[in-house]
């Protein structure tokens, strides 16, 4: 549409018109992460992390206590393919392996030359730790800093 008085065209449309994706925000986590490092400390950062988990994944989360660990392959697989990293999953003795071969926002980050701090896929631990935390579950990450790859393991706990 044009404003005519404006000389501009305005576009009309809604979110649900386009597939929503983030990249940018990945590179917006780590100058957040860094700030907040920086000016408050490694625990101030974990527990706004903690936060993000358990509120803006609560949803995740209950699907998780509700249906189990197919809630999180299928929310990996969903978040994997829109992003276009590489995984595989297995399910093997009641444990989910999410085998990160090359992670979309660590690709993200080095193709854009983005500030990158080591302390990025801290996150990854950290709010998985709060989203099966809530649900009865534990998680364990296994990472070098930057690499782009990781091993996550997530497991229901024994009660």
């Amino acid at each position: 549409m044009l404003d005519p008085d404006q000389g501009l065209r305005i576009l009309d449309c809604k979110a649900t018109d386009h597939d929503y994706l983030h990249k940018d925000f990945h590179g917006a986590l780590c100058y957040g992460i860094k700030y907040l490092d920086d000016h408050y400390g490694h625990e101030a950062t974990a527990e706004f992390l903690r936060q993000v988990g358990r509120s803006y994944y609560a949803p995740l989360s209950q699907q998780l206590k509700e249906d189990g660990l197919s809630a999180l392959e299928k929310h990996w697989r969903e978040v994997f393919t829109k992003e276009g990293g590489r995984l595989s999953l297995e399910f093997q003795d009641g444990v989910l392996t999410l085998m990160v071969h090359e992670c979309p926002a660590i690709a993200h980050l080095k193709k854009t030359n983005r500030l990158f701090t080591p302390r990025y896929c801290e996150t990854t631990v950290v709010v998985n730790e709060a989203i099966c935390g809530a649900a009865g579950y534990k998680s364990s990450c296994q990472y070098e800093p930057g690499e782009g790859r990781c091993v996550q393991k997530f497991w229901k706990t024994k009660e």
